[in-house]
């Protein structure tokens, strides 16, 4: 049984009321968060993606069990924004290389700081 419904009008304009979104991306971003990224931009409801780019890990994976008890992990799909753009760079031709992977934000804003050293007090800025 198919569960999807689509927003009627009014639902969908109350949604687009709510406040603007501005979401934090950088290069730990990665699969279905780059996904959920792309999906409130490519549909309006973010109104920036603020940071640097994020990881492009857009595959899908999948584990095949081996009788020695080992596993094969491949590739068995991959992420596509709602727009239809590939999470993960194809790779050249010829050479196999990946560049230019990833989720592009709208602001540049690159996070030099790194992990900070007492989460608990920088949670709250």
């Amino acid at each position: 049984q198919d569960s999807t419904r689509r927003l009627s009008e009014k639902e969908q304009a109350s949604i687009r009321a709510q406040k603007p979104i501005a979401l934090l991306i950088n290069e730990g971003t990665a699969s279905s968060a780059e996904v959920f990224a792309a999906a409130i931009h490519d549909n309006g409801r973010a109104v920036a993606l603020v940071g640097s780019q994020t990881y492009g890990k857009g595959a899908i994976l999948h584990t095949f069990p081996m009788p020695d008890g080992g596993g094969l992990r491949i590739s068995v799909a991959e992420y596509l924004t709602p727009g239809l753009h590939h999470v993960t760079a194809p790779p050249l031709p010829r050479t196999g290389s990946v560049i230019g992977g990833g989720i592009r934000p709208d602001v540049q804003c690159s996070s030099s700081q790194g992990i900070p050293s007492d989460t608990g007090a920088d949670i709250c800025v």
